[in-house]
């Protein structure tokens, strides 16, 4: 069980990386991404993220597939340290959401994609 602080990082994480994703410069590629995702119905995510200091911020997602969940909930939920993310992406200030579909790659158990929030 989270605590309450816990509780509103987890929010305010998902509701930062929905907005620069869906900003309007980051129209084409939030549409790559959500063509992408549109049919999976994970169990889980593994998240795993880097960065390049001042430049940008790269998750890596791992899906386990055949489950019921909503993509974008299971990403979040896999982050592990949500604060350390949080304060992190509130540093970096990115505003352009890159995805390129070419280096999605899937199988029957998994589906794996990369994505990076860019200052």
């Amino acid at each position: 069980m989270n605590t309450e602080k816990e509780e509103i990082i987890i929010k305010n994480l998902s509701q930062d990386i929905k907005r620069i994703m869906t900003m309007d410069r980051n129209k084409e590629n939030y549409a790559k991404f959500q063509n992408t995702i549109k049919d999976l119905k994970p169990k889980k995510c593994i998240v795993k993220f880097g960065w390049a200091s001042g430049k940008y911020i790269s998750f890596s997602l791992i899906y386990e597939k055949n489950g019921k969940r909503n993509p974008f909930d299971e990403f979040i939920e896999g982050i592990e340290d949500k604060e350390e993310t949080y304060y992190f992406i509130n540093g970096l200030c990115p505003t352009i959401f890159h995805f390129n579909p070419m280096y999605a790659v899937s199988d029957k158990k998994y589906s794996m994609l990369t994505f990076k929030l860019i200052r």
